[in-house]
């Protein structure tokens, strides 16, 4: 039995061994780049330049790209784009080669529109570093490259009318959980304002036993859309309708303006079903009249 299974197992362990020695090195790759974050206050039709220092402080050469994107981010997602602030910026630099411990600047521009709509904007220089190909070794070795990429976000506020406006597009709750059973709370969020949103809140859970509050937060540039998560997981007592008051604050400086949203969550507990499973099984029991295969008699001694 024992040799029959390792038979199974041999031409597995076999195939494990021969990718193990034909991978001969794994290159690591790094990149250091300062300043990490860039902010400028604009006027229209203003052009100010700026420089990233780039450092490969790993051991390897690396191929080095450079990419102006408009950066879309929220609690989930990464996203880039061509347009806006990314049509705006323009790269000294955009392919190089980096010795390991050399360093290289890449100088920049960002040039405003002369009409612009909105106040707040937020560019990105991404840097991506991929090792160099080692031909030689490509028809002996499988070889692994381990590349890196940073983002430097390049932040704009430009002069226009301050304009704080926050739609919730849609959202979505939990209507059933069970005990212990994490439900997610989503929010799909346009600012269709003219500046940046500074989100705060929370989600006030209101049952039978008592309040609990779930704390929110994140923020969302003009123009973008954002998804903002929250959790909440009832306890092995929580059981009934529970009522999921969610209040999001959001302003530029001061969160003094609010979204709201209101829903209804049945939380079934745990007890409560294995209460119903033993009431059906004797329930069962006593209908079919099956008896107990383990019968116990009880003797008095006379």
């Amino acid at each position: 039995m024992f040799l029959g299974n390792i038979k199974k197992f041999l031409p597995v362990i076999l195939i494990l061994f021969i990718l193990i020695n034909s991978v001969g090195s794994v290159f690591g790759a790094g990149l250091l780049a300062s300043p990490p974050e860039i902010k400028y206050n604009l006027t229209p039709s203003q052009t100010v330049s700026g420089q990233v220092k780039v450092t490969n402080i790993g051991d390897e050469t690396l191929n080095v790209t450079v990419n102006k994107k408009r950066l879309l981010m929220d609690s989930i997602h990464l996203l880039y784009s061509d347009q806006g602030i990314a049509t705006w910026i323009n790269l000294g630099v955009t392919n190089f080669t980096l010795t390991p411990k050399a360093s290289k600047v890449i100088p920049f521009t960002l040039t405003a529109p002369s009409k612009i709509n909105y106040s707040d904007a937020m560019g990105a220089m991404v840097i991506t570093g991929v090792p160099l190909q080692n031909s030689s070794n490509l028809s002996q070795t499988l070889t692994i490259k381990q590349g890196v990429e940073l983002v430097i976000p390049i932040i704009a506020g430009l002069p226009g009318p301050i304009v704080e406006s926050l739609q919730m597009i849609q959202h979505s709750t939990p209507t059933v959980l069970l005990s212990y059973m994490p439900g997610d709370f989503i929010y799909q969020l346009n600012n269709n304002g003219t500046v940046y949103a500074n989100m705060t809140g929370n989600i006030e859970i209101n049952g039978l036993l008592g309040k609990q509050v779930v704390p929110i937060q994140g923020g969302v540039f003009p123009g973008d859309n954002y998804t903002l998560t929250a959790q909440w997981t009832p306890g092995f007592a929580d059981f009934g309708l529970y009522s999921a008051d969610t209040k999001i604050n959001y302003g530029r400086y001061q969160q003094n303006k609010i979204l709201q949203a209101h829903d209804t969550i049945l939380v079934i507990p745990i007890w409560l079903i294995l209460l119903l499973i033993i009431a059906a099984a004797v329930w069962i029991i006593r209908k079919k009249e099956i008896e107990s295969p383990i019968k116990i008699k009880v003797e008095r001694k006379k």
